[in-house]
């Protein structure tokens, strides 16, 4: 897009966010407090740092800090609030990042106008821009009328030679424009967005496509519609279209239909899909709902830093309260599959399901439990020139391949004591994976994962003291090989000065054992805190390891953290 494009752009998104603020239902305007100007400032800042000592070389930094911080600033009916961090971590990486460690972030706010300036983030929907840092700025408009507005500007990536980025991969400069808009009322909500965002193809020295970096182009559609028009029935819906140039070098489609000519497309265009469709229904107390969601092969925007694509997923939903609202459980099962466009040599079929449960039994003892199993098949499809070429394949080389995954959870919390100063629990959880083929699980292809963990606090409200300790057991069968940790903790706290500092002393210790080698670290914490004048905050801790292990040297480290928050 060039200069002249994106300044017509600009324009048109902001006539029309005039338009919209004409047609705005009128505003109450309290004329006592808008002469009133109520000014007034808050905020905090916090500064972190962090020193590290070991006797072993170790490419983690010595000294790191983050200075972060937040100001509002307001007055009559405005709100200015201020956002920033700070940080020396990514100075010694040896290569540029294509965002910025620093950030500042403004976003003022009238009434139903809000604004994002600086290093900022918005989110307009999971398939079109979500969470994707930009630097530049945004704006919300929520009037009391049915019509919501949301825009937003900026660059998206900095651009990074081939010289500095990671593993020698460059980046291009990238920038990006998005619109949202829905009509709601109270029944239904319908809204569209759009996205468009292009690389800047000049802003590097490297042009080549040694590393598969070429400048990419992308306009995203989006329609969605929500309805809860019948009782107890609510459903949504949305549907989005990614049109992605992968290198806008490409020739442009001569012809074409008239999709090719209403987005230029050219011959490394690909118009990718996702839909979402979901529903829940309220019976009594209970609530069953179904999801449906298909996400094409490939689908990715330039709004998103990452995508889950090439699947179908449908899932069904459970959820009611039992024995007078002591018992809540919670269901689901759900069936995905890849390999859409069925281009792949192998398929994958999953069943998830999967059952919460929490049980309130008395006011001192609340049980809550879970298991999850998921169970994957996978089919391999040989090709015709390779079933010609090799006369040693047989049926089970082209399918039967499934993996089994189950987990389990059960939590057990009993409160005693005068005033209930005391408290116990314990926790066991179980995951095992096994994988089958032809019907048959061999020999090394199973694996169980075992955890049981004790602990107890004792609070002596007196003395302001509180002592809790824990008890550990880890048991690993994976495949051929077996090992087991056995460890334990004893922790000390205190609150002194007349509850102002809070003074904490740990002690830890874990062995492992296996059929290669034994190991086993001790360690030692520290932790204290001081609150000065209700405003300042100061907190010093440490914590220092020792491990030893049969077949490796000895590595001792020692982390400080010093940390200072000031609140007004």
């Amino acid at each position: 897009m060039t200069i002249k494009n994106k300044k017509n752009l600009l324009r048109l998104l902001l006539v029309f966010a005039c338009l919209v603020s004409r047609n705005t239902y009128a505003q109450d305007v309290d004329l006592e407090t808008f002469y009133k100007p109520n000014f007034k400032v808050t905020g905090g800042i916090n500064a972190n740092t962090i020193f590290y000592n070991s006797n072993q070389q170790n490419s983690r930094e010595p000294f790191t800090y983050l200075l972060s911080g937040n100001l509002n600033i307001s007055a009559f009916s405005f709100n200015i609030p201020v956002f920033y961090s700070i940080t020396n971590q990514g100075n010694n990486l040896g290569y540029t990042a294509p965002f910025d460690f620093n950030r500042i972030c403004i976003m003022p706010k009238y009434k139903w106008v809000k604004a994002y300036i600086g290093n900022v983030s918005m989110t307009f929907s999971p398939y079109t821009l979500s969470g994707h840092p930009f630097r530049g700025i945004g704006l919300e408009l929520t009037p009391r009328n049915p019509f919501k507005i949301s825009l937003m500007a900026g660059q998206l990536l900095k651009a990074v030679n081939e010289d500095e980025g990671i593993g020698a991969v460059p980046v291009y400069e990238r920038f990006g424009y998005g619109i949202k808009t829905s009509f709601e009322k109270e029944k239904y909500k319908i809204g569209w967005i759009g996205f468009y965002a292009k690389d800047n193809e000049n802003s590097i020295t490297f042009t080549g496509n040694e590393n598969s970096v070429t400048p990419k182009e992308n306009w995203v559609n989006s329609l969605s519609f929500n309805t809860s028009l019948m009782k107890d029935l609510t459903f949504n819906v949305e549907y989005a279209l990614s049109v992605l140039t992968d290198d806008t070098r490409a020739k442009t489609i001569s012809g074409g239909n008239y999709r090719d000519k209403l987005f230029s497309s050219k011959e490394s265009t690909n118009y990718l899909n996702a839909v979402n469709v979901n529903f829940d229904y309220s019976i009594q107390k209970s609530i069953v709902g179904l999801t449906y969601e298909r996400i094409d092969p490939n689908y990715n925007t330039l709004g998103a830093m990452y995508f889950n694509n090439d699947l179908e997923n449908i899932a069904m939903r459970f959820s009611r309260p039992f024995y007078k609202d002591n018992i809540t459980v919670n269901a689901s099962l759900g069936f995905q599959r890849d390999n859409l466009a069925q281009e792949k040599k192998q398929d994958s079929k999953r069943v998830v399901g999967s059952i919460n449960m929490n049980y309130k039994v008395t006011d001192q003892i609340n049980f809550t439990g879970s298991y999850s199993n998921f169970s994957t098949y996978t089919n391999r499809k040989l090709d015709q020139f390779e079933l010609i070429n090799n006369p040693n394949v047989v049926a089970s080389d082209t399918l039967d391949y499934r993996q089994l995954s189950q987990n389990a959870n059960f939590n057990l919390t009993y409160a005693f004591g005068k005033k209930k100063n005391q408290n116990m629990n314990f926790n066991y959880s179980i995951a095992g994976q096994a994988n089958e083929q032809g019907g048959i699980i061999r020999k090394g292809q199973a694996s169980t994962v075992q955890n049981y963990n004790l602990a107890h606090t004792i609070n002596f409200l007196g003395i302001k003291t509180a002592l809790n300790s824990s008890l550990n057991y880890t048991n690993n069968q994976v495949g051929q090989f077996d090992n087991s940790s056995l460890g334990a903790s004893v922790g000390v706290s205190k609150k002194l000065l007349k509850e102002k500092m809070n003074a904490n002393f740990g002690l830890l210790y874990n062995n492992t054992q296996s059929d290669i080698s034994t190991s086993s670290v001790f360690g030692v914490k520290l932790n204290n805190s001081y609150t000065l004048l209700k405003k300042h905050n100061f907190t010093l801790g440490m914590i220092s390891m020792f491990r030893s292990s049969t077949n490796k040297p000895g590595n001792n480290d020692i982390m400080l953290n010093f940390n200072y928050g000031y609140s007004f």
